[in-house]
């Protein structure tokens, strides 16, 4: 079994001590949750649960001694046994907490940069100003960000493994995918393969079919797949933390040959983009390949954003299975050996519905590497195809 071992950790937190110098910064506070919680995952190996109080994890990182973790206080009895950070305090007691530890820090603490502001609830926030008031507080989200950019090869391994896990999981639902079945039971099928193997959910899985597919996100429902529905299954499958994002899309006998077509077009441009990615290239080189595929295709008007705002075709991947940076227009950064996306191709639109294929993609010295086998996707979901009445394109 692949792991980050401790020792990756305690290199991980000297290499943010020496940023925070060139920042000028005297500690750190970094607050995530649950449900995005890389902020001090990366530190910690901890991951909290949202059992009846709320989840968060925030961690006062100083320049100098042990680094303090603080969560809600069901949570604090398993990161004292499982993280790497043992002294935990009650995030609800940091009025009180963090002048002590500011107080007996033994230098004096004047700027602050804070890791994860758009996480912070805002009651939250007022607590922690409270324990720190008097300092000057700075936005730092960057620091801990940038280094998460570029993963170890402990991580990439445990990156690939992710990915075989979700290509795993998604096949289980594939093979029970036929006419008359709900959403949601193809999608626990999926959920159940996960566990099952040993993973962990870091995002939704998605199942949708038919009218459904015309939106860009919605959560499984009753919905029961019809003749020449489209469905497409978009699972976020974790291992010892993570992540791998990963979609393809099949369509019902009785879909007409517009709809294959299209479907066929949207493998084979997700494909073109995972080969057109190589160090060296800027991520808007990509959102531009991109564009201009459908341009070709005349099915621009049908590529859907990704995110807010504009239309991006990916996303980081790591310890969450959607995290920073995005792929899209404004995206000027040069693609690295050691960056990790989710390649993303959707169209939506159509009187029948949209179609989704992604796979999990790692920056290579020369090119790329997708961490999902999709030609083993395909084939599988063919077969299966022959007797639950679909097609794979």
């Amino acid at each position: 079994m692949v792991e980050v071992l401790s020792s990756e950790f305690h290199e991980r937190v000297k290499r943010t001590r020496a940023k925070m110098k060139q920042a000028g910064l005297d500690a750190l506070f970094i607050y995530c949750d649950e449900y995005h919680p890389g902020y001090a995952m990366y530190y910690t190996n901890f991951r909290t649960i949202n059992c009846i109080e709320e989840s968060a994890h925030a961690l006062f990182l100083p320049l100098e001694g042990e680094i303090q973790a603080f969560t809600g206080n069901l949570n604090r009895f398993a990161a004292r046994r499982f993280s790497w950070v043992k002294n935990v305090h009650n995030i609800y007691e940091m009025r009180t907490v963090l002048p002590e530890l500011v107080n007996n820090a033994g230098y004096s603490i004047n700027k602050i940069g804070v890791v994860g502001e758009e996480l912070f609830p805002i009651s939250l926030y007022r607590e922690f100003e409270r324990g720190v008031e008097g300092i000057t507080l700075v936005e730092a989200s960057e620091i801990v960000l940038n280094q998460r950019l570029i993963k170890s090869k402990n991580e990439l391994d445990l990156l690939r493994a992710a990915g075989k896990l979700n290509d795993d999981s998604i096949l289980a639902s594939v093979e029970q995918l036929g006419l008359g079945k709900s959403e949601v039971e193809l999608s626990a099928m999926g959920e159940y393969t996960t566990r099952k193997l040993g993973g962990e959910l870091s995002c939704a899985y998605l199942v949708v079919a038919g009218e459904h597919t015309d939106l860009p996100t919605w959560r499984p429902g009753d919905y029961k797949v019809k003749p020449g529905d489209y469905v497409w299954f978009d699972y976020g499958a974790s291992y010892l933390g993570y992540a791998s994002d990963t979609a393809i899309t099949v369509a019902m006998n009785g879909a007409s040959e517009e709809q294959i077509k299209i479907m066929n077009f949207a493998y084979d441009t997700n494909q073109r983009m995972v080969e057109f990615m190589r160090p060296g290239i800027k991520g808007s080189d990509l959102f531009r390949e991109t564009v201009r595929l459908t341009d070709e295709a005349n099915l621009s008007k049908h590529l859907l954003p990704y995110t807010t705002g504009m239309r991006a075709i990916g996303h980081g991947v790591g310890l969450e299975c959607v995290e920073y940076p995005d792929l899209g227009p404004k995206s000027e950064y040069p693609l690295e050996p050691g960056m990790v996306f989710g390649i993303k191709f959707d169209l939506h639109g159509f009187p029948f519905g949209g179609v989704r294929v992604e796979q999990t993609v790692i920056i290579t010295e020369t090119g790329s590497e997708s961490v999902n086998d999709l030609s083993r996707l395909r084939n599988k979901a063919a077969e299966f195809g022959k007797r639950g009445g679909f097609v794979v394109g």
